[in-house]
């Protein structure tokens, strides 16, 4: 869940936009209609023919904690199949092809979207109109079908607006457990937990551009509540893992008062941190290099 792309303040907005759930209104629903559901077996079809062009050309000897291609790469995947379907688009040949591009050239809303699917997973999919696609499906469970499409409202997919609903998931998600960033104060406003995995992985989270954008836009009140009001503010980080963040990455010996946390925040906001793209940049490039294995 790490970016290596260059943190500016519109790369930033432009992820988070582009991966919110959107609002289905009646325009979306009509063209839904119209010329998406009368070729809804053509379209999974072509989905399922993008994705496993995908499949084919990725490497598929990768793993991620652990466990073989295609468990844990829904981003990979799905992004992956958004560049074969966007070259697809502009010679649309297939039934299925044609129906999705005279959709979107009469204003259906197709985009990538992320978010909380079902209180179980991280999930990333495509809305196309009211309609959820999910092309890694497989992801999780991996005897899925690879293919799943959906009416939005019955896809149960929910957008991560806190961090509270983050860390919930995180730990479920990863089989892991969050606790309170207080080691590294500075680093808090915008990074305000710790991930331990299940395999003794420790990082800091969440450098994903949709809920630090939405920290940022709202000045840092996410991970000021996440930090002073979340179940979890009097956890602290296991002291074998507190140790080899202080020996590797000079953190706090123990964890810091309120009253620091406090004057971070005030700090950040008096020195307008959220502008300045130089400065995020910096913390974001700390926030990635903090791990241990």
């Amino acid at each position: 869940m790490t970016s290596t792309s260059p943190l500016t303040l519109d790369f930033i907005k432009a992820r988070a936009e582009d991966e919110q759930i959107a609002q289905v209104n009646f325009k979306q629903v009509k063209l839904t209609k119209l010329h998406l559901l009368p070729w809804l077996k053509e379209i999974e079809a072509d989905m399922l023919r993008l994705r496993q062009s995908f499949d084919l050309s990725f490497d598929r000897t990768q793993t991620k904690g652990g466990k073989p291609y295609p468990e844990g790469f829904c981003q990979e995947i799905t992004l992956g199949v958004k560049n074969l379907l966007q070259q697809e688009l502009e010679t649309a040949k297939t039934p299925g092809m044609q129906a999705m591009r005279n959709f979107i050239a009469q204003g259906g809303l197709a985009k990538r979207i992320w978010g909380n699917l079902r209180n179980q997973y991280f999930q990333n999919a495509f809305q196309f109109g009211s309609l959820y696609v999910d092309v890694a499906n497989d992801t999780v469970v991996a005897t899925k079908p690879k293919v799943e499409i959906l009416p939005i409202s019955k896809a149960r997919m929910f957008p991560i607006n806190d961090y509270d609903g983050y860390a919930d998931l995180a730990e479920k998600y990863w089989k892991g457990q969050v606790y309170p960033n207080r080691v590294f104060p500075d680093l808090a406003v915008m990074f305000p937990m710790f991930l331990v995995t299940s395999d003794e992985r420790v990082e800091l989270h969440s450098n994903y551009q949709t809920i630090l954008y939405r920290n940022m836009q709202f000045d840092f009140s996410l991970s000021e509540r996440f930090l002073f009001k979340n179940r979890r503010r009097n956890n602290h980080i296991p002291e074998s893992y507190l140790q080899k963040l202080v020996d590797s990455f000079d953190a706090e010996p123990e964890a810091v008062s309120d009253d620091v946390l406090t004057s971070k925040f005030e700090a950040a906001r008096q020195s307008k941190l959220r502008f300045d793209s130089t400065r995020c940049q910096a913390l974001l490039d700390r926030a990635i290099a903090l791990k241990i294995k």
